[in-house]
């Protein structure tokens, strides 16, 4: 689901914040507990619990959503439906009116999550029901009175946690990384202390994290929580007026029917017991898998037409290139050819173009 999402940046041709010589300006810090008048100051004000990592571990985690203080009371949505049911717009408006319903029940931290689903059931996208989560309590003006912790198998990396704090996470607890690994520390293809592997696991989340936010100048996760700086690519109206209010969509595409079916498609194959675990090819090229512009026979081809100098092979080359699958946006696009050609008279020469270019306007760090 975040692979629909493009992070937004600071368009300048220098880092708006370097999230290594300044750290020290930088923070993950995240409060729990309900907001209160920013104009008065009383010592409930005080009466916060303070995460120095939204990234959460197993024991935060434990410990947030086992609170005895009503001030942290919790409640635990599942993200689960069933497909025979209702749809995943019926699925995600149900969700939203739980949460209403217990945030007006005095409930603080609301969990959302897909664990420990029963067969039958697929569940919602993690990034779809905290944006709508999120921008529904918001609507109400109920949004400072909750926190939202997302439990999911789904966010592994940087990107994925950031797209979940951009639509409005409070704090993320991936589990399904932990088991992961976990079990390579039980098949010995992790060594050491698995507390300290999940320790580097999420140290590493948090420099990626701090990079992400530094490209938009934002320099705390507060700033950044809710923020929507993103712009989705491909997915439709109805998708973005219920989940990500604010967000930009120039290019329509996936709609609820279409995310529900990839869903119902991964569960098919989790629930087939013959069938293995397929690691995709999404960041590594595997054969038959996800299709990569750079694939061995894209990168040996020219390798070969340059070094040999042989047109034929550049030919092959370039058919691979100008055939392939539709991998990027410009794969969509075609030259329209004019209905009456332009006179080659009119058009006019490159001696009288040149002069006309200037590079002098851009910062010369940006050409380095």
């Amino acid at each position: 689901m975040t692979d629909f999402f493009r992070q937004k940046f600071a368009q300048v041709t220098n880092p708006p914040i370097d999230p290594l010589r300044e750290a020290i300006v930088m923070s993950l810090e995240t409060c729990c507990g309900a907001e209160l008048n920013v104009f008065k100051a009383t010592p409930e004000h005080a009466h916060r619990l303070i995460l120095t990592t939204p990234v959460l571990s197993p024991r935060k985690f434990t410990a947030l959503v086992s609170q005895d203080d009503p001030a942290f009371a919790s409640h635990t949505l599942s993200l689960g439906y069933d497909p025979e049911q209702q749809s995943l717009h019926q699925a995600l408006k149900a969700l939203c009116a739980e949460a209403e319903a217990q945030v007006r029940a005095g409930k603080v931290i609301l969990v959302l999550t897909d664990a420990e689903l029963a067969k039958g059931l697929i569940p919602i996208q993690a990034a779809l029901a905290v944006g709508a989560v999120h921008s529904h309590l918001g609507r109400l003006a109920l949004r400072p009175n909750a926190n939202i912790v997302v439990e999911t198998g789904y966010a592994r990396d940087a990107h994925q946690m950031a797209v979940l704090f951009g639509v409005g996470a409070t704090a993320v607890y991936p589990w399904l990384a932990y088991q992961v690994m976990a079990d390579m520390h039980r098949i010995g293809e992790l060594t050491g202390n698995p507390a300290d592997g999940r320790e580097n696991y999420r140290k590493g989340l948090q420099k990626g994290l701090f990079k992400i936010l530094s490209k938009m100048g934002i320099s705390t996760l507060a700033s950044y929580r809710g923020s929507m700086l993103f712009e989705a690519v491909g997915l439709s109206d109805e998708v973005m007026d219920l989940c990500f209010v604010g967000m930009a969509s120039r290019i329509q595409g996936a709609g609820f029917a279409e995310l529900q079916m990839q869903q119902a498609l991964l569960a098919k194959d989790a629930w087939t017991p013959r069938k293995g675990i397929s690691q995709g090819g999404m960041f590594k090229y595997v054969h038959g898998h996800e299709y990569h512009a750079y694939n061995p026979d894209v990168v040996m081809t020219l390798q070969a037409a340059v070094q040999e100098g042989s047109y034929t092979k550049w030919k092959k080359f370039a058919q691979l290139v100008n055939e392939r699958p539709v991998a990027t946006i410009r794969d969509l696009l075609k030259l329209k050819p004019a209905e009456t050609p332009l006179a080659l008279e009119e058009v006019e020469p490159i001696e009288d173009l040149l002069p006309r270019f200037d590079s002098a306007g851009m910062s010369l760090g940006a050409l380095a």
